[in-house]
């Protein structure tokens, strides 16, 4: 279910968010000791023109100590084409943030209003992350998007469109 919301609480009362916060069950992301690297990543589209601000995914677990890096990408839904790369960003992740939303700051991403675009994670140096889907009960959560995953085999990956990865995007709409 698509959600385009007021974020309550926040000083910018013009901040908007989609996406899906139901948790249910994960996908691992990272190196893997059978040499697999594993990715995730969800498409999504924008419901203003401004900026992304963040960019927040749930953490079911975590094995090890990784750097998480978040890609984020101008992306055609009609042909499964990931555009032009607007910007990353990495944040180190351990396991006292596990069971917990991470953040991922995106400063100055513009966006353009119903446009689509869509974000990898990756992870570096030997650790992993179970980053949450929507519960598979619940069958296509964000009807704008479609969540991903490929690995170092797989490169271009799959898509799905009846799965989510449970994230929201909170967008600063142009003043």
């Amino acid at each position: 279910m698509e959600k385009t919301t007021l974020l309550p609480g926040s000083k910018r009362p013009s901040m908007l968010a989609v996406g899906s916060k139901q948790i249910g069950p994960y996908y691992w992301v990272g190196h893997n000791k059978n040499g697999i690297d594993y990715y995730a990543g969800q498409t999504f589209k924008s419901p203003t023109s401004g900026k992304i601000s963040t960019i927040k995914l749930f953490t079911s677990m975590v094995y090890g100590e990784t750097e998480a890096k978040l890609s984020i990408y101008e992306f055609d839904s009609a042909s499964h084409q990931w555009k032009n790369k607007k910007g990353e960003v990495k944040t180190f992740v351990n396991k006292n943030m596990e069971g917990n939303w991470i953040a991922f700051d995106l400063k100055d991403i513009d966006v353009k209003n119903g446009a689509e675009y869509a974000f990898k994670i990756s992870c570096n140096n030997g650790g992993m992350l179970a980053i949450a889907e929507s519960p598979w009960h619940t069958f296509n959560q964000y009807a704008d998007g479609e969540e991903w995953i490929g690995s170092s085999e797989s490169e271009k990956g799959n898509f799905y469109n009846d799965f989510d990865l449970a994230f929201e995007v909170e967008f600063e709409p142009a003043s």
